[in-house]
């Protein structure tokens, strides 16, 4: 059976409000909540981030399919601190 070699990127199958939840959500902070304006504050409801232990990385896929990080790796380099953690904040 010959195999068959399928292309190592894909076109977006995602509907495009998944596809923003899965590249967008909670990897900015929120602008009303800075200026204390922010009605979706409790419970948390809100799509942008308001304490750094809520901020994602933007996932991004590189050219060679691999992404900036990977979700299933915990960062040796996170910061408890700050919460922070350089490895794949591209």
């Amino acid at each position: 059976m010959p195999s068959e070699s399928k292309p190592l990127l894909t076109a977006q199958t995602e509907k495009p409000n998944h596809y923003s939840y899965l590249k967008e959500f909670r990897v900015e902070q929120c602008p009303l909540f800075l200026q204390h304006k922010c009605t979706q504050h409790r419970p948390f409801t809100c799509f942008h981030w308001h304490f750094m232990n809520q901020r994602r990385r933007r996932p991004v896929r590189r050219r060679d399919g691999t992404f900036n990080y990977s979700a299933d790796n915990y960062c040796t380099k996170y910061d408890e601190t700050t919460g922070l953690c350089p490895d794949g904040d591209e």
